[in-house]
């Protein structure tokens, strides 16, 4: 399928950067970094920690009034509910139509993802009393989600329907208007225009429901079979049960599991199975609720009961949208019969779980819990039908047994892995042996010792210990009947060797451990195959990329794009209707295909059109288009039915379960059909270990655990003959010798016999727009470089957001395993971490980047097209966030038979001041031309104070690539904030490649007493391409920019910009600079000292009126204007909105001045304005404006470009209580010429 690369996730890596392209930041196509730091793409339930760290929520709620309340003599009260909170509203009484107008507030402070589940109630009672509860008139309900969702997180004035819940016959029993708002903190609430009394006053064209909801909802059936589950984990909550297990040595399974479903607001539950680690139920558990639902999700919970706290084992969110379709050819709600795989802690039984909430379907799971066998359906009622019961409680029947190939023959799978390379491994971790071990679903665990399928007879057991000691020094090892090997499911632990002062290595080197596992699912690869074919995208990344770095010919690009993508649509439809008659396909099954078979068909014919419709005006809006094809891309892909349960690998330090990441099974699923194969299957991927549960989130998760390459393939026992082809080729297989005539088992380790040495070197030149550490708003940053065992860095520049290193680190003697045509299409990765140095303590982590390498075997030339290597761009990232730019190069040369001679020679250090540094050499480093910055200094406006002390007397300093200049001071910013001095300039030396540009940095500080310096506020322009000036005759290489520093856009004093004005008139112009200088005493407080305008040029009578008289007329005209407009503001101020012209026009009919030409007036002739008209008949008037011109003006946009100025520490994406905004000290404006 065309690969659109998505941009809902940050997208990290590709397979070969593209080298050839100088500005554009490096994207590695391996996988995006948020899935590889994470270790593998997150689970449908889970999601980041923005989803399960609890933050602060207020819901409030207005009931408005009552309407066509069914009864007779009411006495009607509202209650609002939401959980377990209740609110009610006053009683009114004897009235059907009853009005409230009463407001409630309910706070939580829960994650996300259980407060959009909430259900919001909202019931009417009579006669409530303290001595009765009353009786239910009606009840309206929907989860806070579909609140959240909508427009400004709010529904205003809008009538919820009412339906009584014990009597589905009865029809609607009224309606309340309410409003209802939800706020969680960083939102911000708009409060909606009033409609008009008679637009609220219709009820059906106002109901409280969200877009795309029939206003007619029906009553319909919800049924949930519960069959049986599998896989739960040896536990027990209760330490009774351990304590009796140990003196009576009863060997019972010490669980007692049964299902809790929530939907709706309602709960059901199915009967406990006492003691059973394979629990059967075969019940149904049915709802009644209104269809389509007000709530996206229904719950279902496998749950240990106990006499004291009952504990969840694992849990399971079913979302409607993905498991229905309301087209035209939709279909309801269903599902299955299926498996659902659910995933929470770690299968080892603890006391206490600090883990526990991971079961309870918060956060991504690090572990399989259970698989439970579900199927769903829903049935529509017809409630006019005398046989339908009124009852809406939640039902639990018995359901006769499935068989058990209604899921799917079962079939046997192999999964083989193999680590090439562990490093980075945490320091904290400690120096104990570490291992690997490798699950998936419960096989593979060294708890369970699953070793044999589940269905049938079943085969478990934890093998023959004293043959797993002998033979491979692990602890989990099983033979099956045929005497083959099933399960060897960890590596050999080994000590770890210090890499540098902050990562451990393991020391493989030529021998690399393996694990395989065998196991037994139902096959359902169909339903993998086919998210495979969907999923498989790229591309889109690359478009934008273009576009950004302005390179020529993105049209061309997103014509490929879309070819490719209309070729994979066609390509879908030919593969995903096979194996229609395969045993175990639900209703579900056939929907989805015919589903997904309409929409992919649909895409490509787009896709097919829009590329002949692609040209350079319209790329960046077919983008957007393609961006909205992916999308419907990336749902259609999801697979609500699972089959295959996800891969884990966890690193075990002494016993102890440290990090651990998530692969999911379709990513390695082999397939004889390319399109069908998983995107990491047979390939060797890097992954990085992440830290379970919480801590995984934020800063603390952003240190590696581990960074592991790793080669994996999963597929049927009997397709694996090539299942080592993606391997590095030159190795030997390590297997088991189990005597002449057994068959054979697959290898134990991988022993290299090839070995190639290269040297590595790292060109280092510049960062921009990195990420503030420190409270002034700057960093010290420096650069940590790893590759392979080793790792270097770079030196540690003081404050600055865009250091220039010029540094080249060399990697000697790097030790390569496999062939060398090998390495040079396909080296490792290089991963570059950059940190903020801090006088005390550890430095704090900034960002991180990877990249690949340029290889040159020994036998290859050192020269054009590929070497040198060109500088590029990698983007930086920390967490999920972009945090700057890196510009650097990479090359790995292999060292020959005649070592390092042959190599291109090093340059010595060349500056004496910086010691032994190695400079980028030459041939690399871009080549300089002198520039001259010209920066026109205007003035400082509403600087917020720094250390609780005023901005007194500020200066501003302009640094580009190690040079720079300074404003004059300002003496007293408080009496005039102006600059003295406007116009300085420096000169520099900047890359001929203007993409290559240093940014420009602004530091604004404040010159305090005895010496000292504070930093009031900064910023760094990127990018200086659109501030060049550029002759018209030929391409002169002179850098202008005018500058002007105005925090808050507030009064910039009109006088500066006069001056620069060309004045034709000469009295006019006199007038204009003595109008200014008179002007700055006022400081504002006089409207009349904004800018009089000189007159058109027309012939006049200069005899009869000078400009004088002129300008003062015309201040006497606007105060009578505004005093017109004050008395008819005080006459009409129930009117709600009262324009400034409303009065009287004091505005022209001509267009405004252009803001360039500020200089030359245009007289206002006020032809409306009949009474002046007769008075002055004669003069001709000036345009007066009554308030500054930077607001009139639309702040000068038209030739100023305007930037924030920042103070403090940066705020991290996971961070909720730092914003940009926050740290926001004033805006400056920037001329361009």
């Amino acid at each position: 399928m065309a690969r659109l690369m998505s941009t809902e996730r940050i997208t990290h890596f590709q397979e070969e950067a593209s080298f050839t392209v100088v500005d554009e930041p490096a994207i590695l196509e391996t996988e995006d970094l948020d899935r590889m730091f994470l270790g593998g793409g997150p689970d449908p339930d889970t999601i980041s920690l923005a989803s399960v760290t609890a933050v602060t929520t207020n819901i409030s709620v207005t009931v408005v009034e009552a309407r066509q309340l069914i009864g007779l003599n009411m006495d009607p009260m509202v209650c609002v509910e939401i959980g377990e909170d209740k609110k009610y509203t006053s009683m009114k009484e004897s009235t059907n139509c009853p009005y409230y107008n009463e407001y409630f507030v309910f706070d939580f402070h829960v994650p996300p993802d259980v407060m959009f589940d909430k259900i919001l109630k909202l019931s009417v009672i009579h006669s409530k009393n303290l001595l009765r509860s009353g009786t239910l008139v009606g009840s309206f309900k929907l989860d806070v989600g579909t609140i959240y969702f909508q427009p400004e997180h709010q529904f205003y004035h809008k009538w919820a329907l009412l339906s009584d819940p014990e009597d589905i016959s009865a029809g609607c029993k009224g309606y309340i208007k309410c409003d209802v708002t939800v706020v969680a903190k960083g939102d911000t609430i708009k409060t909606p225009h009033k409609a008009n009394e008679s637009d609220e006053d219709d009820i059906e064209g106002n109901l409280l429901i969200p877009e795309g909801v029939p206003a007619e909802r029906q009553w319909a059936r919800y049924y949930l079979k519960i069959y049986r589950a599998e896989g739960l984990p040896r536990m027990n909550t209760s330490i009774m049960a351990n304590v009796k297990k140990a003196f009576i040595g009863e060997n019972k399974d010490l669980v007692d599991p049964y299902v809790q479903v929530l939907f709706a607001g309602q709960k059901g539950k199915t009967s406990v199975q006492k003691s059973c680690y394979e629990p059967i139920w075969n019940e149904q558990i049915v709802f009644t609720e209104m269809f389509p639902p007000l709530c996206k999700r229904i719950k279902i919970q496998i749950r240990d009961s106990d006499k004291v706290n009952d504990v969840a084992i694992g849990t399971h969110f079913l979302d409607l949208r993905k498991i229905s379709n309301d087209g035209d050819k939709g279909f309801l709600p269903t599902l299955g019969p299926a498996w659902v795989n659910m995933y929470g802690s770690t299968r080892t039984y603890t006391l206490m779980d600090e883990y526990q909430e991971l079961n309870e379907g918060l956060g991504e799971g690090v572990s399989f819990r259970a698989r439970l066998l579900i199927s769903l359906g829903v049935e529509i009622l017809d409630t006019s039908s005398p046989e339908i019961s009124n009852a809406t409680d939640v039902q639990l029947e018995g359901i006769p047994n499935i068989s058990e190939t209604a899921t799917g023959k079962v079939e046997e799978f192999f999964l083989f892995g193999s680590f090439l390379e562990a490093t980075m491994i945490d320091r904290k971790i400690g120096d104990k042996p570490i291992n690997f071990e490798v699950t998936i679903g419960y096989y593979g665990n060294e708890i369970d010792g699953a070793a044999g399928p589940k269905s049938g007879k079943g085969k478990k057991g934890s093998g023959d210990e004293e043959e797993t000691e002998l033979i491979h020094n692990s602890s989990d090892e099983e033979m099956d009947d045929d005497g083959d090997l099933t399960s060897v499911a960890t590596t050999p632990p080994m000590k770890p060797v210090v890499t540098d002062r902050n990562y451990f290595h393991l020391p493989y080197f030529e021998r690399k451990p393996c694990i395989y596992i065998k196991s037994w699912w139902q096959d359902q690869r169909r339903r993998l195959y086919n998210a495979n074919i969907i999923d498989n995208e790229d591309g889109l990344n690359d478009v934008q990329e273009i576009i950004k770095t302005e390179k020529t010919y993105p049209e061309r690009r997103l014509r490929g794009v879309l070819e490719e993508l209309s070729r994979g649509c066609s390509q879908f439809l030919s593969l995903a209707n096979q194996d229609q008659n395969l045993s175990g396909r639900t209703k579900l099954d056939r929907e989805r295909v015919k589903l997904c078979m309409s929409e992919v068909e649909s895409i490509g014919q787009q896709a097919k059109a829009m590329r002949s419709q692609v040209k350079k005006s319209t790329v960046r809006d077919k983008v957007k288009l393609a961006q909205n094809f992916l999308t419907k891309l990336r749902f259609l892909a999801e697979e609500p039915q699972h089959s295959i349960p996800d891969v884990f690998l966890w690193m075990i330090s002494n016993g102890k379960r440290i990090a651990y990441a998530r692969v999911p099974s379709k990513d390695i699923l082999y397939s004889t059909a390319e399109e069908e194969t998983g995107k990491d299957c047979g390939k060797v991927k890097t992954i990085f270990l992440r830290i379970p549960g919480k801590k995984g989130f934020g800063p603390a998760g952003w240190t590696v655990q581990s960074k592991i390459e790793i080669y994996l393939w999963l597929g049927l026992t009997r397709q694996r003959k090539d299942y080592l082809n993606g391997l590095p080729n030159g190795f030997e297989e390590n297997k088991l010798c189990k005597g002449p005539g057994m068959p054979c088992s697959p290898p134990i380790s991988l022993t290299y016999m090839m070995k190639q040495i290269f040297q590595l070197r790292v060109h280092m030149y510049q960062a921009r727009s990195l990420f503030a550490a420190d409270s002034t708003g700057l960093s010290d940053p420096f650069a940590r470089v790893f590759f392979s065992t080793q790792s270097q860095v770079t030196e540690v520049l003081a404050e600055t957001l865009c250091p220039t290193w010029d540094q080249l680190l060399v990697f000697e003697n790097v030790e390569l395993f496999g062939e060398a045509c090998e390495l040079r299409d396909d080296p490792p990765i290089i991963v570059i971490e950059l940190y903020d140095q801090d006088t005390v303590g550890k430095a704090d982590f900034m960002g991180r980047t990877f990249a690949k390498p340029v290889v040159k075997m020994a036998d290859e030339h050192y020269g054009p097209p590929r070497f040198p290597p060109q500088l590029e761009y990698y983007q930086i990232y920390r967490g999920n966030c972009t945090a700057g730019e890196m510009l650097a190069a990479f090359e790995l040369l292999q060292i020959g038979p005649n070592g390092k001679a042959d190599l291109p020679p090093i340059d010595g250090p060349t500056d004496m001041e910086r010691g032994p540094i190695l400079p980028v050499p030459l041939g690399i480093r871009p080549v300089l031309s002198k520039y001259r910055i010209e920066v026109l200094f205007w003035g400082l406006r509403d600087l917020k104070r720094v250390n609780l002390a005023q901005v007194d007397r500020p200066r501003v300093d302009i640094e580009c690539a190690g040079k720079g200049i300074q404003s004059a001071l300002i003496p007293n910013y408080k009496k005039n904030p102006n600059f003295s001095t406007l116009v300085k300039w420096f000169e520099v030396d900047l890359p001929e490649n203007e993409l290559l540009h240093p940014p420009l940095n602004i530091r604004v500080v404040d010159c305090r007493a005895f010496g000292r310096y504070t930093l009031v506020g900064s910023n760094a322009v990127p990018s200086l391409r659109k501030f060049i000036y550029r002759a018209t005759d030929k391409q002169a290489n002179n850098f202008t920019t005018s500058e002007e520093i105005v925090v808050v856009s507030m009064e910039p004093e009109p006088g500066f910009k006069k001056m620069d004005t060309v004045v034709k008139l000469d009295c006019g112009a006199d007038a204009v600079v003595k109008v200014e200088d008179d002007d700055k005493d006022g400081k504002g407080k006089k409207k009349k000292r904004k800018k009089g305008e000189e007159i058109e040029e027309e012939e006049l009578d200069q005899s009869m009126l000078d400009w004088w008289s002129k300008y003062f007329a015309s201040i006497e005209t606007l105060t009578e204007i505004l005093k017109a407009q004050e008395a008819t503001l005080s006459e009409s101020e129930d009117k709600d909105d009262m324009d400034i012209t409303d009065g009287g026009d004091i505005k022209p009919e001509d267009a405004p001045v252009k803001p360039p030409k500020r200089g030359k007036g245009k007289k206002d002739r006020r032809k409306q304005f009949d009474p002046f008209e007769k008075k002055k008949a004669k003069l001709d008037e000036l345009k007066v404006y009554p308030k500054e011109l930077e607001s009139e003006f639309d702040n000068f946009e038209d030739w100023l470009h305007s930037f924030n100025l920042f103070r403090g520490k940066g705020g991290d994406d996971d961070d909720q209580n730092v914003t940009d905004e926050d740290r926001i000290v004033g805006k400056f404006k920037v001329r361009t010429e």
